[in-house]
């Protein structure tokens, strides 16, 4: 019985994902190819926009299923594996930013890039569906959803077997791509679709350039994992890529002769070659002491100081100091590369109402940052049956803990530091931390 609800739970749970930011640009592309297609006049044009879904489906499916076969492994190696984590490794890090970068140009016309597993008319394109059904399951890692979390801990958890793994993954898979599924072979849903028009060249630009945005918000978890000079060359390794596709374009389109076509994409390939060799290097970020206070009218107790939270880094002899005094200690775990955690902090986190709800309660505010690989904030992850992040909970001094939901509210929130506060009045702690 767990097994077919944790499965139902990853169905709706990858469903969810569709209207996540990661994966949202990547479906609406898709649906525009799609209208594309269905300009085509032909009479395979119903079946080719099946045969488009099944290949969408196909490539989410191969890497759901590959991604499982790897923590299959993870977990036989006796390590610890999360969702998401691999977007730990600086160098993945900076493979889907060039990957997520490519696809921006191309769709704002840098260059004009047509995969396609036939090369006859009406079967256009089955490979780009492919390629982007692994697009958007890879991209889709970072993000969590409602119902995710625990289908995915289910799938995670050290004493699952393989056969259950797999499945989770596959339901995970299946509920990503249903809704390009639901359009790709209900006719119904397709005939909702807007007629070809100028619109599209626009509509296209818009997804290209949500792409490009990606890759800057994947910039911004690389710069932290990263050292500058690391993070400076890789920016002159996608400006010499974007140089060489609109090279291989420009220089070497199909009105040219074959020769010159090989001739100008072996030059591309010679530059992208000699460019990553000198400009890729992935030297760690320079550990940086965490400073706790924004200016000098702030002390170092403050939980809130000049309109914003004064987060103290992960430090586990804190929470046991804290703890002593009698104090809660509020951890968010969170990445630069988790766009549900960023946009959790900004919108229910960073808000006024918080911030006098941590200053009222005395809670402690603190902040697990697992942009890099930690084993000790991992421990504590797992340690609350979570296998990936956000993660929001209240550590209580009498050793329970609250953990809220994977989606919060701010009136949630500051309801869950009320309670805190309730158990644990800030002025007792006070008084037993001058005690101490």
């Amino acid at each position: 019985m767990d097994l077919v609800l944790n499965i139902l739970l990853g169905f709706v749970g990858g469903l969810i994902l569709n209207v996540m930011p990661c994966v949202l640009p990547v479906l609406t592309m898709k649906v525009f190819h799609l209208v594309e297609h269905s300009s085509a006049g032909d009479g395979s044009t119903d079946r080719t926009r099946r045969l488009h879904g099944l290949a969408y489906t196909g490539g989410i499916l191969i890497a759901f299923l590959a991604l499982a076969v790897a923590v299959i492994a993870i977990k036989a190696s006796g390590d610890r594996v999360g969702w998401g984590m691999q977007f730990q490794n600086p160098r993945f890090v900076a493979g889907m930013i060039a990957l997520v970068f490519v696809f921006g140009l191309n769709a704002l016309g840098v260059f004009e890039w047509t995969l396609s597993l036939s090369g006859r008319p009406g079967h256009q394109g089955y490979g780009a569906s492919l390629v982007n059904g692994l697009f958007a399951a890879i991209m889709s890692t970072p993000c969590s959803a409602p119902f995710l979390g625990t289908a995915a801990a289910f799938a995670l958890g050290t004493g699952t077997p393989a056969y259950v793994t797999l499945a989770m993954f596959t339901s995970i898979g299946i509920g990503l791509a249903s809704p390009f599924l639901l359009v790709s072979f209900v006719p119904a849903v397709g005939r909702m679709l807007p007629r070809p028009g100028p619109w599209m060249d626009t509509f296209k630009s818009l997804m290209g350039f949500s792409l490009v945005g990606a890759a800057v918000w994947l910039m911004r978890a690389f710069f932290a994992q990263v050292s500058r000079e690391a993070a400076a060359d890789f920016l002159i390794f996608l400006l010499v890529l974007t140089i060489a596709l609109w090279g291989v374009h420009h220089f070497g389109g199909i009105l040219y002769s074959t020769a010159r076509r090989y001739a100008v994409r072996a030059v591309a390939l010679g530059l992208m070659l000699v460019s990553g060799h000198y400009f890729l290097h992935f030297d760690a970020a320079q550990a940086e002491a965490a400073v706790a206070v924004a200016s000098g009218d702030c002390k170092p107790s403050d939980t809130v100081c000049r309109d914003h939270i004064v987060w103290s880094p992960f430090d586990s002899a804190r929470v046991s100091r804290e703890h002593q005094a009698g104090r809660p200690v509020f951890m968010d775990f969170t990445a630069e590369w988790c766009a549900n955690c960023k946009t959790n902090e900004k919108v229910f986190i960073e808000t006024a109402a918080v911030r006098t709800a941590l200053s009222a309660s005395g809670v402690l505010p603190m902040k697990a940052d697992m942009t890099n690989e930690n084993d000790e904030m991992q421990s504590w992850l797992d340690k609350l049956g979570r296998s990936g992040i956000p993660a929001y909970v209240i550590y209580m001094p009498d050793g329970s803990r609250d953990l809220l939901p994977e989606a919060i509210t701010t009136e949630m929130l500051v309801q869950h530091l009320s309670d805190a506060a309730k158990k644990f009045p800030p002025k007792a702690a006070a008084t037993q931390t001058a005690k101490n």
